[in-house]
């Protein structure tokens, strides 16, 4: 709680600095800031118990000076492939969102077909339903967490993507994400089932919540990800993320 507090008032000079220049915007500054103390103290108030080994590592040294909040940035791509890849499976070295919530802004072009937004929110509808993590609609771009679209390429197999930002710890090696963006692509995409459509979205969001490939199951994991929708396996997957 020490460090959190120590966080906390470092943000709370700024906000205040902040407020004076910029009355209209409190309330926003005060949800931003919440946020970044809530992951950088995720990020550096939960270190996994070293063992004898951990402590003869070099990865142990406490020289971390030229990372901001003793953390590295991070951006990670996922894609949706129609073609098998080989990739790993949910580990414990995931990347996970600080809380079991996250807010989301579907943001599609208006000359769209309305078949991808109603992917995304069968694909909401259907993870939130499993009832590990809280994926909230907001109508605000700028205050979420994670941002669905859509994207027209043809010079890429993948029928969908996420791209994930992310602070790294150096000396523990734990992931706390800190925005998502995932990506419908419509080049393939238009000539997918609906059926398919939604289980890339599902694929897609698993993601951003921090799920990876999996291979040696049926799952919405899979690389190929428009062959299944949510299955069970992947509900204990992100249980095991945010138990």
């Amino acid at each position: 709680m020490k460090i959190s507090r120590f966080i906390k008032l470092i943000f709370l000079g700024m906000l205040l600095a902040y407020f004076f220049q910029n009355p209209p915007d409190i309330e926003y500054s005060k949800q931003w800031i919440s946020g970044k103390v809530e992951q950088v103290a995720s990020l550096l108030e939960a270190p996994p118990k070293m063992t004898p080994k951990d402590k003869d590592s070099p990865a142990s040294s406490n020289d971390n000076s030229h990372l901001p909040d003793s953390s590295s940035a991070s951006t990670t791509s996922h894609d949706a492939s129609s073609s098998t890849t080989v990739s790993d499976s949910t580990s414990s070295s995931a990347a996970v969102w600080p809380k079991k919530t996250a807010r989301v802004y579907v943001d599609l072009p208006e000359n769209i077909s309305a078949s991808y937004r109603s992917a995304w929110e069968e694909a909401l509808d259907n993870w939130n339903k499993a009832g590990i993590f809280k994926l909230v609609t907001i109508t605000n771009k700028d205050q979420a967490d994670i941002v669905l679209t859509t994207e027209n390429k043809s010079n890429t197999p993948q029928a969908g993507v996420a791209e994930t930002k992310m602070l790294i710890n150096p000396l523990t090696g734990k992931k706390v994400i800190t925005h998502a963006v995932a990506k419908l692509n419509t080049y393939y995409l238009d000539d997918y089932s609906t059926e398919r459509k939604v289980n890339t979205a599902e694929h897609e969001l698993g993601h951003t919540m921090g799920l990876e490939h999996t291979t040696d199951h049926p799952s919405v994991m899979q690389p190929q990800g428009s062959n299944y929708g949510i299955q069970q396996y992947d509900v204990q997957q992100l249980k095991q993320l945010y138990h």
